[in-house]
């Protein structure tokens, strides 16, 4: 870690890193002066040296660029456009970026649970995974409001969707449940490191990041238990498989543990903030009321699975 620091600081001098507030009025400008995803990335690692130092390892080894993420606006492919250089760009993606990264941490081999923890699979868990079924056939045992109610559904237990936590089930259910995790938790450090440095616009930026993620706690708890029940009732054998992946089983206790801890520092920050928590609190109370209640609440009814599943 140390060498990492000294390589990212000569890296610094050596591009004159100075971030910018605002993109620069001739475009060009920025696109000559760092151009490739390798620069590109030196300048995120910088950021994230500053304000979630843990994390830079991992980027390091699986730094995901939001120029090859895949985004649409109704219904039509967009590029990007993120910019390194315009520090304005990191700061709104910095939680997505960690997010994104974890996922290319994430491989068969291993998984990624946090700064401190990365897990493999053995070779007999890892070739269980072709047995699993897909996460759309655990509808029927959510309830029958759950597609409109929960935010995360549709995108990811959804008939037809073609992501991994669909098509791999709970392994693919535990690679996003590892990612939002990360992605919370990156963003509450940055969050906490803003906030000592007297900077509580941009800690307040950060906070809201975490506030936009955090639900999916609640969601993927909810998923991951109607797989489970769904297992145990219609695929007895594959369940049965499940249950003896040790390390599965660990990657949600981990992941459960420091997801729970993200939730518990956002919502003790009343009195850090103290008259600056209501530019949060409206926030917080709208996720709540909109997203957090109900998913919590189909997530409890899982308590006996959800329980069984954790290692002691």
């Amino acid at each position: 870690m140390a060498m990492m620091k000294k390589i990212l600081v000569a890296l610094a001098v050596s591009i004159s890193l100075g971030f910018s507030n605002d993109k620069p009025q001739n475009d060009s400008v920025c696109r000559n002066g760092v151009t490739s995803l390798a620069s590109e990335k030196i300048l995120v690692l910088l950021f994230c040296q500053q304000y979630a130092p843990d994390y830079v390892p991992m980027l390091e080894s699986s730094y995901s660029s939001p120029n090859s993420w895949s985004i649409t606006v109704g219904g039509v492919p967009t590029p990007a456009n993120f910019d390194a250089n315009d520090k304005n760009d990191v700061i709104a993606e910095f939680e997505s970026i960690i997010h994104e990264s974890t996922h290319h941490k994430n491989t068969r081999d291993g998984i990624y649970l946090s700064p401190n923890k990365y897990l493999l699979f053995t070779d007999a868990e890892k070739n269980d995974v072709q047995y699993f079924y897909k996460s759309e056939l655990i509808a029927d045992f959510l309830p029958v409001d759950a597609k409109e109610k929960i935010f995360r559904f549709k995108t990811y237990i959804g008939k037809g969707s073609g992501v991994s936590a669909n098509l791999t089930g709970i392994f693919g259910l535990m690679d996003e449940y590892s990612a939002y995790q990360n992605g919370c938790s990156a963003a509450l450090k940055a969050y906490d490191i803003a906030l000592k440095e007297n900077d509580t616009t941009l800690a307040i930026t950060f906070f809201k990041a975490a506030l936009a993620t955090y639900y999916a706690y609640y969601e993927f708890n909810s998923f991951i238990g109607a797989y489970l029940k769904y297992g145990k009732s219609k695929e007895p054998v594959i369940y049965q498989k499940i249950m003896n992946n040790s390390t599965l089983r660990r990657a949600y206790t981990i992941n459960t543990i420091e997801f729970e801890k993200a939730i518990a520092t956002i919502n003790s920050q009343a009195n850090r903030l103290k008259l600056n928590y209501k530019l949060v609190k409206s926030n917080l109370d709208y996720i709540k009321t909109n997203n957090e209640v109900y998913a919590k609440s189909c997530m409890t009814s899982f308590e006996t699975e959800l329980t069984n599943f954790k290692l002691n």
